[in-house]
């Protein structure tokens, strides 16, 4: 082995090996499958931390199961991703051509969009092979493969012959930045301040006005009533009368009653416009008003409009309140905070449109959906996420699916020429559709010509494909062995975020196709963030690339490349020095195995993850301990055979038995940490077994007899479990580690997972041991307290409070002496020993420990420095103990806070009780 650890040579020499593409194929000899479906990543993506943090998750998952013996299938792929790969495309084609998709046509932009996937589309596979994914890529799937292209279009046509798609008119979440219609799930909702727009509307035939408040001026040229609530006495004599629209009197504006009127919002009086506002449509539907669409599909008004025709929305709000102002109509105005829907696509404020789509009826779906979960088919994982499930699944609303676009899954409804006629398709009816048309699995234009039939322009939404995903990458909609075998899956692991746009839907397909629920579990995990808790963002300025922090990045590289973010120009300086102050020297290379390790460590359930990068470099460093200890207990080892551990058992000394029976109580509680998606807790269990038991405390002690029989059995042991505890989180280094092993063939990736092995716990042991190591730390305590040099060898005494305890600590003088870096050790009976008034001394249950401090120290130095010590802990505890017994600040503190503010409350309450001890003494 080298003697330093160089993550980058280790992780390419094994990628090499992962990289042979059938790798990972799930093993034919194994009979019990433990699948995983990776959630495909857009082909236009890089990797995030997000997409870093699911693969490091569900690759521990993956590796530990196919360690467990079972048939471990991990299916990756990518998904085709309609909006953001066309908007891509359209912008490149857009600067090279100088062209809108339009007038390069349709089947041209369509062959440049797969001409731009071959050529970029395996980016983010090879960043996420980097990370030491061991997906079995000889599967890999892309959405708008031809089998899975074909699985989409037996699944439109089955719900279309069920009745379960079917095209109407409704009003939809228009997005005039891409011209398509969004799904609820696919809107964010900002808050932002506006203003309350008042004006009046004037009675036909009297000088009588009602006034209305609107945050959308611009949609009262498409106003068809006015609606006030029925209990509202101010307008009752109001009600079935008619006003006249200022721009358009020929129209009638009759008043009405309706109980979904606030009358306490505004005047109580609301403008309505039914084809611009979801309230107003299905207010409008009960009252059979008419709908006046207003605007064009990239928000200009239309020429419905009159003459506010070709004005964008904006322009035509500033221009219709000038225009209300002059003729007298416009009253005060209020500022209002009120949600405003923007696209998460292309950010543009969502317009509710009018428009002909195709909608799945999901209601039925999603009653099996809520019903597998709540009757325990499936698990959600954190449980707070059901919640959240119910309510989506019991409130749903039918699902639109058609995008007009151009990149994805064409609809499969072919129109009839003949019967079609002259008749614009944006115009027919449900039953005209149907009527005139047919949903067919094959090309009906290939097959009978362009004469014959035209094919449905729009695209279905991304997430339709998405939703088969569990079952059309086994071969569905033919019964293969590989549906047969691997449906369902054991667990979906995901992000919290995509819970409505894929899980839910996922769910319902999975039920209504196969019959049962995809996925046993649903573990939903958190969002990663920076060191301060801020959302990653680009336009923050406070993404980091987890690839940088895999090679590393200097500091002038990494502000070179945070000024090609989207940071607003006025924020860019303070970013900048934000960067400079957290990472002078840069972002060091952690290699993939200290990220994965870092995620895993950060990663506990219903937690955000901070990555904080010097917590990464903390557990990069980790590796580094790991190697040395693996290349010390290697040189030790020589070359001679190692026996079996059964054969040396017999004559195991305290620290052998110690360290073999919390390696068996290791190997327990990590089996049911990743058992349990408890990631977090199994990664710190291991790092605090083999940094502080295995290496700080066992290995010094087997260095007093390193070249025995049963110290290197043990070593062996304890290498051999360690190193495949650890592999489902650092397989690259793992890898290395197991090759150098001595007797040990195979790669780790196949071995067995360690099994806990019951005659090996031994607790008393345990409980003696830990009688060594605490005499051992109350001398460092004594020694670091009372301020001597860490390397100065000084005399110790250790009092014991019986005989007992006497004769076993004595046998431990060469192990104390050397752990505590004594020049000597007495061992005394307290009842016989008169501690000297100038000592530091620590005591427990059984021992004291005493540090004659006699010529060492002077005594009224060390009475002033003890006294400052010991004010500087009262300080801090009372500050602890404050925050404590603060009701607000506990409830609202995550957990992982307030253990840490109550171990240090703890070891404080300690110090301060030493040092208090040592005060006394000095006085008296």
């Amino acid at each position: 082995m080298d003697p330093k650890y160089d993550a980058k040579s280790v992780e390419l020499k094994w990628r090499k090996t992962f990289d042979h593409v059938k790798f990972f194929e799930p093993d034919a000899s194994k009979s019990n499958p433990y699948v995983i479906m990776m959630p495909p990543p857009n082909v236009t993506g890089v990797l995030h931390n997000g997409h870093a943090l699911f693969v490091t998750l569900q690759d521990i998952l993956i590796r530990f199961h196919r360690m467990k013996g079972r048939k471990a299938l991990w299916l990756p792929g990518t998904d085709h991703a309609g909006i953001a790969t066309q908007t891509v495309v359209e912008r490149e084609v857009k600067k090279t051509d100088n062209k809108t998709r339009h007038e390069l046509g349709r089947e041209a932009f369509v062959e440049r969009i797969w001409s731009w996937v071959r050529q970029n589309g395996t980016t983010i596979v090879n960043q996420m092979k980097q990370l030491g994914a061991s997906a079995d890529w000889s599967r890999h799937k892309f959405t708008l493969d031809p089998d899975l292209s074909h699985a989409v279009n037996e699944a439109f046509v089955r719900l279309w012959n069920d009745g379960l798609i079917y095209r109407g008119e409704r009003l939809v979440n228009w997005d005039p930045g891409t011209q398509t219609a969004l799904s609820d799930e696919e809107v964010d909702h900002v808050t932002r301040k506006g203003e309350l727009f008042k004006f009046a509307y004037k009675l036909k035939n009297s000088d009588e006005q009602i006034i209305v408040a609107t945050t959308r001026p611009e949609t009262m040229l498409g106003d068809t009533a006015i609606a006030i609530n029925p209990k509202d006495d101010r307008y009752a004599h109001l009600v079935g009368q008619f006003v006249t629209h200022p721009f358009f009197p020929e129209r009638p504006i009759q008043i009405i009653a309706d109980p979904m009127v606030d009358q306490e919002f505004g005047t109580g009086a609301v403008k309505i416009t039914p084809a611009h506002d979801h309230n107003d449509f299905a207010l409008g539907e009960r009252h059979k008003l008419e709908r006046i669409t207003i605007f064009t599909l990239d928000a200009k008004i239309n020429e419905n409009g009159g003459t506010y025709q070709g004005l964008g929305r904006f322009e035509a709000r500033r221009k219709i309140k000038e225009d209300l102002e002059a003729l007298g109509l416009a009253h005060d105005s209020d500022p209002i905070e009120h949600n405003v829907s923007v696209s998460s696509r292309s950010g543009e404020d969502i317009e509710p449109l009018l428009s002909r789509q195709y909608f799945v009826n999901t209601k039925d779906m999603a009653q099996k959906a809520y019903d597998a979960v709540n009757s325990g088919q499936t698990r959600i994982i954190p449980t707070a996420w059901k919640k959240t499930y119910d309510h989506f699944m019991l409130n749903i609303q039918d699902w639109c699916i058609s995008r007009q676009l151009w990149w994805g899954h064409r609809i499969p409804v072919y129109y009839d020429l003949k019967k079609l006629g002259n008749r614009n398709l944006n115009d027919l009816t449900d039953l005209e559709v149907r009527e005139l048309s047919v949903a067919s699995t094959e090309d009906l234009v290939a097959k009978h010509g362009v004469d014959q039939y035209a094919q449905e322009p729009d695209v279905l939404d991304t997430w339709f494909s998405s939703a088969l995903w569990p079952f059309s990458t086994l071969g569905w909609p033919q019964e293969t062995k590989d549906l047969e075998t691997f449906y369902p899956s054991a667990v979906l692991e995901t992000g919290f975020d995509i819970l409505f746009f894929w899980v839910a839907r996922m769910m319902m397909f999975g039920i209504h196709f196969m019959g049962k629920p995809p996925f046993a579990d649903i573990y939903l995990h958190a969002m990663v963030r920076d060191a301060h808790g801020r959302k990653m963002s680009k336009s923050l300025g406070n993404a980091i690339d987890p690839v940088d922090v895999i090679d590393g990045i200097s500091l002038e590289n990494l502000l070179a490349k945070t000024k090609t973010y989207p940071v607003p120009a006025k924020m860019l300086p303070q970013v900048l020095e934000g960067l400079k102050k957290d990472y002078p020297e840069g972002i060091p290379a952690s290699g993939a195995d200290g990220l994965r390790l870092s995620l895993a460590m950060l990663s506990g359930q219903g937690r955000d993850v901070k990555l904080a990068i010097p917590r990464v470099s903390g557990y990069r460093a980790f590796l580094n301990k790991i190697w040395n200890a693996t290349r010390f207990a290697l040189m030790r080892l020589g070359t001679e055979p190692v026996l079996p551990l059964q054969q040396v058992r017999a004559n195991l000394k305290l620290e052998d038995k110690y360290i073999l029976s919390r390696l068996n109580q290791v190997i327990n509680q990590i089996d049911k940490n990743l058992s349990n998606y408890e990631f977090s807790a199994a990664s710190e269990t291991l790092y605090q077994f083999f940094w502080t038991e295995f290496c700080d405390w066992y290995i010094e002690l087997a260095k007093l007899r390193i070249e025995s029989q049963e110290v290197r059995s043990v070593l062996v042991e304890l290498l051999s479990a360690s190193i495949r505890l650890l592999h489902p989180f650092c397989p690259f280094v793992t890898e290395e580690l197991w090759a150098n092993l001595p007797g040990h063939t195979g790669y780790c990736s196949f071995t067995e997972f360690p099994k806990s092995n019951a005659s090996y716990i031994d607790l008393s042991a345990e409980q003696d041991f830990r009688k060594l190591q605490q005499v051992i730390i109350m001398i460092r305590n004594a020694r670091q307290e009372s301020n001597l040099p860490a390397q100065k060898k000084l005399p110790a005494v250790v009092l014991a409070r019986s005989q007992t305890d006497l004769d076993f600590i004595a046998t431990y003088q060469e192990a104390i002496t050397r752990l505590a870096l004594l020049e000597s050790v007495e061992f005394k009976l307290r009842a016989n020993y008169k501690i000297p008034k100038f000592s530091a001394v620590n005591s427990d249950s059984s021992y004291d420990t005493v540090l004659p401090l006699e010529g060492l120290l002077d005594l009224d130095s060390e009475k002033q420095r003890l006294s400052k010590e010991l004010e500087k802990i009262m300080k801090e505890l009372q500050g602890l103990e404050q925050r404590l017994g603060n009701p607000g600040f506990v409830s609202k503190a995550p957990p992982e806070v307030l253990e840490q503010h109550r171990a240090q409350q703890a070891d404080l309450s300690q110090k301060r009780a030493r040092i208090e001890n040592s005060l006394g003494r000095l006085n008296g």
